[in-house]
């Protein structure tokens, strides 16, 4: 799973902002003690906005990790797990196709290999030590500050892949016959991770595609029966 795969939980957490029922993650202990899911209550809980401590997300594939604040912290099965979205502008290296679309490039991809040190080095640069590209995990991501877009800008933003998310065009360049762009993706970027097994390190741990394919339609379940009770209230 990517970052680019959960609209539907970006979605569901813009409505659970907008709420004051969920104020803080409950300290929850599953390590220890093994008992039937069962007698787990699967519960989510909002990060109080004013919570700008920055947590390690790490991938274990490659040992690389990316800054995120987080957002909400859910408990399913006793598991404790943290969605966050980056510290950083996330952003994406994508080409045009020969329909004009606008294709990102898959982080794990040889193309990425190939490409991503030349986009690293006209980003230095265009912007010297004011920006740096990093090839962080499930995204890439532009370290130090981007000036924030209008929202006249915004609604002239290009559409990235099949998902049709807004983005914004940074720069672009050419390289062996081919058109490269970097983009700032205008949509939330969110990301999810367990809890780490040491208990002293403060970080989450990415999930793997099995995990992924197992956790995220129960938090996206869980989104959309708070948001059904929600409406039932207001109603």
């Amino acid at each position: 799973m990517t970052a680019f795969q959960i609209p539907l939980l970006a979605l569901a957490l813009a409505s659970l902002a907008q709420t004051q029922a969920f104020t803080s993650p409950i300290a929850f202990k599953s390590s220890k003690i093994q008992l039937p899911s069962r007698l787990y209550q699967n519960t989510i809980h909002k990060v109080p906005e004013d919570d700008d401590t920055s947590i390690p997300f790490l991938d274990p594939k490659n040992n690389a990790f990316i800054e995120c604040y987080a957002d909400s912290i859910a408990i399913i099965d006793g598991v404790e797990f943290t969605i966050g979205n980056p510290c950083d502008t996330s952003v994406a290296l994508c080409y045009f196709d020969e329909e004009e679309s606008l294709i990102p490039i898959e982080l794990d991809s040889p193309r990425m290999d190939e490409i991503f040190s030349v986009a690293a080095s006209i980003v230095e640069e265009e912007f010297g030590e004011e920006l740096v590209l990093e090839r962080t995990p499930q995204t890439l991501t532009l370290v130090g500050e981007l000036e924030a877009e209008d929202d006249e800008d915004e609604e002239d933003g290009d559409d990235l892949g099949d998902d049709e998310e807004e983005v914004e065009l940074l720069l672009s360049f050419e390289e062996e016959g081919t058109e490269y762009v970097l983009v700032r993706i205008l949509d939330p970027v969110l990301l999810v991770g367990k809890a780490s097994e040491d208990e002293n390190e403060q970080k989450v741990v990415l999930l793997s595609e099995d995990e992924s394919d197992r956790i995220m339609p129960i938090l996206e379940e869980m989104f959309l029966d708070y948001q059904e009770e929600r409406d039932s209230m207001e109603s």
